[in-house]
């Protein structure tokens, strides 16, 4: 026990002191003998010769022992027991018996009411002083043990309630930062299309009109005006592909569906892989946040499975569950773990954005890879 004891850290001041043990019993040897004994082997005692004034004792300061005596007039042993184990100050405190009974039944009557242990009369000063030291041990021992699950509990409700704190403050972070990065896309697109969309549809026009102005020049100049206007036109039409991909007009204009619809089919074009669009209706009602969110999510999971899935087929499904859009995005390629911990700043940046609208994510890459968002649509929203 005492090796038990010795494990634990941080030893408190209050498994050094010495223990505090009432003793409560009606005769007057009985009481001086344990007196006696117990204050010899450096325990502090408090003695009571009836029960009420015990249980009065115990309740003003509960001790760590309480040693019992089984027949007392008025109320017994066992009823005052009864009263210990009932209130919370003193119901862990060890109670042992003290009686010259010999009967099982009175042993087991005891054990039932919550006493650790009986000590038999008349006392033999070496069992005495053996089961008070043990008892004592196991009472500061449980104590202990329960003062480090309560302050670690503590702990772990400190932690959890910092984690919820610093991932609230993240999530908000990430939205701003979400709602920054749309932005200066939506400003760097418009500043493509207004500035050098014009300034590059000017010099088509320019090479354009030298084009036809030019034959008297030669055939080597004609070749070079005909080139120079194939590499503004090709020029114009990247410059609508980047501008396409930091903002797409077309979800402002045309929608969720239509913008969906034309990213499939941009991407079919450009990867080789088979790419199927349905919807169950024209259009979903979802607030700006949403939808953006929606067609970003569709738009890297099709990134994803250009880069990694080894896909020959892609279908990307809408549907109306209730008040919330269902997206999915399934392909037929290799698959991954979608567990691992070593995901992409993609993956982890879908979750984000679906999470920050009240939304839900699941990614099973088992076989091929599925994609299934969920998405709150607003309210108002007819078939």
């Amino acid at each position: 026990m005492t090796d038990l004891l010795e494990t634990l850290p941080d030893t408190p001041a209050s498994a050094l002191r010495p223990a505090e043990i009432l003793i409560v019993d009606d005769t007057p040897g009985s009481l001086q003998l344990l007196n006696d004994l117990l204050t010899g082997a450096g325990y502090v005692v408090r003695v009571a010769s009836e029960a009420r004034m015990a249980l009065r004792s115990a309740r003003a300061r509960p001790p760590e022992l309480i040693l019992l005596d089984v027949r007392m007039p008025g109320m017994d042993g066992y009823e005052l027991c009864q009263h210990l184990k009932a209130e919370a100050a003193t119901r862990d405190v060890p109670v042992i018996f003290l009686s010259a009974l010999r009967e099982t039944g009175d042993k087991v009557r005891g054990f039932a009411l919550g006493a650790v242990d009986y000590i038999g009369k008349p006392f033999q000063p070496e069992e005495v002083l053996a089961r008070v030291r043990t008892h004592v041990q196991l009472y500061r021992l449980q104590t202990r043990l329960e003062e480090q699950v309560e302050q670690r509990t503590e702990q772990l409700r400190v932690s959890a309630r910092q984690l919820r704190e610093k991932r609230q403050r993240l999530q908000e972070l990430t939205a701003f930062l979400q709602s920054v990065r749309e932005d200066e896309r939506t400003s760097i697109a418009r500043e493509l299309h207004d500035e050098l969309g014009q300034a590059l549809t000017a010099l088509r026009i320019d090479v354009g009109w030298l084009r036809k102005h030019c034959a008297p020049l030669g055939s080597a100049v004609v070749e070079r005006a005909d080139a120079a206007h194939a590499l503004v036109d090709n020029t114009v039409h990247a410059l609508r592909r980047i501008s396409e991909g930091l903002r797409p007009g077309m979800l402002d204009v045309l929608g969720l569906c239509a913008a969906l619809e034309h990213l499939a089919g941009q991407f079919g074009e450009r990867s080789g892989i088979a790419c199927h669009f349905s919807a169950d209706r024209d259009e979903y009602a979802l607030p700006d946040k949403g939808a953006i969110t929606a067609f970003r999510v569709v738009q890297e999971a099709l990134t994803n499975v250009a880069r990694h899935a080894a896909a020959r087929r892609v279908d990307i499904d809408l549907s109306a569950a209730g008040d919330r859009l269902r997206i999915s995005v399934r392909d037929d390629g290799c698959g991954f773990d979608a567990e691992s911990p070593r995901q992409g700043f993609g993956l982890l940046g879908m979750r984000e954005r679906v999470l920050m609208l009240g939304g839900e994510i699941t990614i099973d890459g088992s076989a091929g890879t599925t994609v299934v968002v969920s998405l709150p649509m607003t309210t108002g929203e007819t078939a």
